[in-house]
C-alpha cells in the first residue's frame, strides 16, 4: 500500500517539478545565468543590440515609396495638423471607402518631418528605435507568459528570443524601407496590447490600455486584426477562457473591433465583393475557389519557409510557386501538423509551444489574404513576417533552451542559440547595404528577377537620374524583350521611360518612337505622350507647338501638377513675347491649380510668385514666397524668395 513520505525533523519539503520543467541549472551554467536574471540589464542590453545592428541602414538614402512620402509629401508633412481627427476622422465616407486607412503611418512621418525636414537619417533612426523598443516589449511579453503558464521566470528564453528577434534577417525590409514602418507600428502596439492584456488578469484596469493600443495597432495595419483570435487562444492554453472578468475584457475588445468595423465598412465590403471584380489576376482574371484555395495553400507554405531559413533575402518578390501538387500536399502536411502540434502541446501542457504556433499561423493569415485578393500592388513581401517572426522567435528560444535543459547543460542550448544569433548577425548587416539608395535596390531585384518588368524599369529610372543614360536605356530596351513577364500596360510604361532616356539624350525622333509605342501599348497613356511630346517641344524652342500638346494633356487629365506647370510655363513665355495681359491670366490660373493639386510643387510657386509680380499682385506675390521660405530646403530657392519679398516690399 502506497504511503505518503513522512518528513523529518529539520528537513524541508520539495515540490516535485511538473513535467517538462527544466532541471535546475548545475554549478557551471549558473556564471551565464546570473547575468540573463538581471532583467533591466537584459532590457538595456537587448534594446542596444537592436539598434547597433541596424546602424548602417542609418547610412542609407530615400528609396521607392519612401521618395513620395518623405520628398513629394514633405511640405505636406511639415504642416500638417495633428489632433484628434487622427484617432477619428473628420471624413467618415472617404475612410470607409478607402483601401488603406493608416493614420499612425502618417503622423510618424509629420513628426519626423518637423523634425528633421527631409533628411533620410531621422526618418531610419526612427524606423530603428521602434525595433529596437519592440526588441525589449517582446523580452518582457516573453517573461509575463512564463508567469502566466507557470513556468518559471523564464529569463533564458526570454533572452535568448528577444536577441533572435533583435537580429532576424526577415527585418531588414522593415527596418531599412521607411515606408515599411506600419509593420513596425503594428507589432509594436500587439505587443504593447498583449502585455496589458495579461496584467489586466490581476488588474482588470489594465484592459484600458490593452484596448488604446489594440486601437492603435487597427490604425497602423491590418494585421491587428488578429488580436483577438490570439487573445483567445491565449485563454484557452491558460485555462482563463470561462473566466468571468473576461466577459468585460472581451466586451472591450469586441466593441473596437465594431466600432473599426463601421468605420471602414465600405471598403470592406469592397474587400468582400473583390472576387467578382476580374482583377484577380493580371492573366487569369477572376480566381474561382481553386485558385483561392491553392493561392492559401502555397502562401502559408512560402511564408513558413521563410520563417525558417530567413538567410536568402529578396526584396522584390514578383511571384511564388502555387498551384503545383508538391506544393499543395507539403502545404496540406504543414497545416496538419501545426494543427496537430497545437493540439498536442495543449494536451501536454506545452503552453509556450502551443501560443508560438498560435501567434505565428494567426498574424500570417493577413498577409495570406493579400495574397489572395488584389488589396496591393506588392503581394508578396518579408516586411509582411514581422510581426509573425515575434512568435517564431519565441518558438525557436524555448525550444533551444529546452534543448540544453534537457541534457542537462543550458549552457549548451545558450551556445547553440549564440551561434545562431552570429548567422542571423551576418545576413542582417549585409542586407542593409542593398538599401543603400535606388541603384543597388533594383540592381539586385534585377538579379533576383530578371524575368519581371518592373524592376527593370525602376533600376532604368535610377540610373537615368544618376546621369548613367546609356545603361538606363539598355535596361528600359531589356524590359520591352519577349521574355519579360508583364502586361500592355507595363510594356507601355517601360516604352514610355526608353522614350524620356532619348529625351535627356537630345535624340528627339527616337523619344518620339517610343512615345508613340507607349501610346499603342496602353491607350491610358495618352495625356502621358502629349506631356512629354510638349516638354521636348519646349526643349527644342518651339513654343506654339509645346503648348498645343501641353492642352491637350490637360483635357485628358486636368490633375496633372506638372503638365499644369509646364502649361502654365508656355503661357508665361508667350506672354512676356507678346505683351498679353490675357496670357499672363492663363498662366496664373494653370499654376494656381498646379499648386493646389500639389502644394510641395516648389516650382510652380517660384513661377507663380513671378507671374503675380508681373500682374501687379505684389501681396500675393509675397504670401508664395513666404510659403517657399517655409517648405523649401533648397538655399537657391530661399534667395529666390527673399529676392520677391524685397520687390514685393520696395513698391510698399
Amino acid at each position: 500500500m502506497w504511503t505518503e513520505k513522512m518528513k523529518k525533523p529539520g528537513e524541508k519539503m520539495t515540490e516535485t517539478p511538473p513535467a517538462g520543467t527544466p532541471e535546475a541549472p548545475r554549478p557551471s551554467d549558473r556564471r551565464i545565468l546570473r547575468i540573463i536574471k538581471h532583467r533591466a540589464f537584459v532590457a538595456v542590453l537587448l534594446f542596444l543590440v537592436s539598434f547597433s545592428v541596424f546602424v548602417p541602414s542609418l547610412d542609407n538614402g530615400l528609396v521607392w515609396d519612401d521618395l513620395r512620402f518623405v520628398q513629394s509629401w514633405g511640405p505636406k508633412l511639415r504642416y500638417a495638423e495633428l489632433g484628434f481627427e487622427t484617432l477619428f476622422h473628420s471624413r467618415p465616407e472617404e475612410v470607409r471607402t478607402a483601401k488603406y486607412f493608416r493614420p499612425m503611418f502618417f503622423t510618424s512621418l509629420v513628426l519626423d518631418s518637423r523634425m528633421w525636414g527631409s533628411s533620410p537619417f531621422g526618418y531610419h533612426l526612427t524606423n530603428v528605435v521602434m525595433h529596437s523598443v519592440s526588441t525589449v516589449l517582446l523580452y518582457f511579453l516573453i517573461l509575463l507568459l512564463f508567469k502566466e503558464f507557470k513556468r518559471g521566470p523564464g529569463e533564458s528564453v526570454a533572452f535568448l528570443s528577444g536577441m533572435l528577434f533583435a537580429l532576424y534577417p526577415l527585418h531588414v525590409e522593415s527596418v531599412s524601407f521607411i515606408s515599411a514602418r506600419g509593420d513596425l507600428h503594428a507589432g509594436m502596439f500587439l505587443l504593447l496590447s498583449l502585455i496589458f492584456y495579461i496584467l489586466s488578469n490581476s488588474r482588470i484596469f489594465f484592459i484600458v490600455f490593452a484596448g488604446f493600443f489594440f486601437y492603435l495597432s487597427f490604425l497602423s495595419k491590418e494585421v491587428a486584426f488578429s488580436f483577438p483570435l490570439i487573445i483567445l487562444g491565449l485563454d484557452l492554453i491558460s485555462g482563463r477562457l470561462f473566466n468571468r472578468a473576461n466577459i468585460v475584457k472581451y466586451a472591450v475588445i469586441g466593441s473596437l473591433v465594431l466600432f473599426y468595423a463601421y468605420f471602414r465598412w465600405g471598403s470592406l465590403e469592397n474587400t468582400l465583393t473583390i472576387l467578382d471584380a476580374g482583377e484577380f489576376d493580371e492573366t487569369d482574371g477572376s480566381p474561382g475557389a481553386w485558385k483561392v484555395i491553392t493561392t492559401f495553400l502555397g502562401a502559408y507554405l512560402f511564408y513558413a519557409q521563410k520563417l525558417l531559413f530567413p538567410y536568402d533575402l529578396n526584396h522584390f518578390i514578383a511571384s511564388i510557386p502555387i498551384g503545383g501538387a508538391p506544393q499543395i500536399i507539403i502545404s496540406l502536411l504543414l497545416i496538419a501538423a501545426v494543427t496537430a502540434g497545437f493540439i498536442v502541446s495543449i494536451r501536454k501542457k506545452e503552453k509556450v509551444t502551443a501560443f508560438s504556433l498560435l501567434w505565428i499561423f494567426t498574424t500570417l493569415g493577413p498577409a495570406v489574404l493579400i495574397a489572395i485578393y488584389p488589396l496591393a500592388l506588392t503581394k508578396f513581401a518579408e516586411r509582411f513576417l514581422y510581426v509573425p517572426s515575434a512568435g517564431y522567435c519565441l518558438l525557436l528560444g524555448y525550444w533551444i533552451v529546452r534543448g540544453g535543459s534537457l541534457i542537462g547543460r543550458e549552457w549548451a542550448g545558450l551556445a547553440a542559440g549564440g551561434l545562431l544569433c552570429v548567422s542571423f548577425l551576418i545576413v542582417t548587416v549585409k542586407g542593409q547595404e542593398v538599401w543603400r539608395d535606388e541603384i543597388t535596390l533594383w540592381e539586385a531585384a534585377v538579379s533576383k528577377t530578371p524575368d519581371r518588368i518592373t524592376p527593370r524599369v525602376n533600376y532604368g529610372e535610377a540610373l537615368r537620374k544618376a546621369g548613367r543614360v546609356d545603361e538606363a536605356i539598355q535596361q528600359h530596351t531589356a524590359a520591352l524583350g519577349p521574355e519579360i513577364k508583364a502586361t500592355n500596360r507595363g510594356r507601355g510604361i517601360a516604352a514610355g521611360a526608353l522614350a524620356l532616356d532619348y529625351i535627356e539624350k537630345g535624340d528627339y525622333g527616337s523619344a518620339e518612337k517610343y512615345l508613340n509605342a507607349a501610346r499603342e501599348y496602353d491607350t491610358g497613356q495618352e495625356g502621358e505622350y502629349n506631356f512629354y511630346m510638349g516638354y521636348m517641344s519646349l526643349k527644342q524652342n518651339n513654343i506654339s507647338a509645346a503648348r498645343g500638346y501641353l492642352e491637350r494633356a490637360v483635357e485628358v487629365k486636368h490633375r496633372n501638377p506638372k503638365a499644369l506647370y509646364m502649361l502654365g510655363l508656355v503661357y508665361s513665355i508667350q506672354a512676356r513675347q507678346q505683351r498679353s495681359y490675357d496670357l499672363l491670366m492663363l498662366s496664373t490660373r494653370s499654376l494656381e491649380d498646379a499648386v493646389a493639386y500639389e502644394a510641395g510643387f516648389i516650382e510652380a510657386r517660384v513661377l507663380l510668385a513671378r507671374v503675380y509680380l508681373a500682374l501687379g499682385e505684389r501681396e500675393k506675390a509675397g504670401e508664395q514666397a513666404e510659403v517657399l521660405l517655409r517648405i523649401a530646403s533648397d538655399p537657391r530657392v530661399h534667395e529666390e524668395a527673399q529676392s520677391i519679398l524685397r520687390t514685393v516690399n520696395s513698391d510698399r
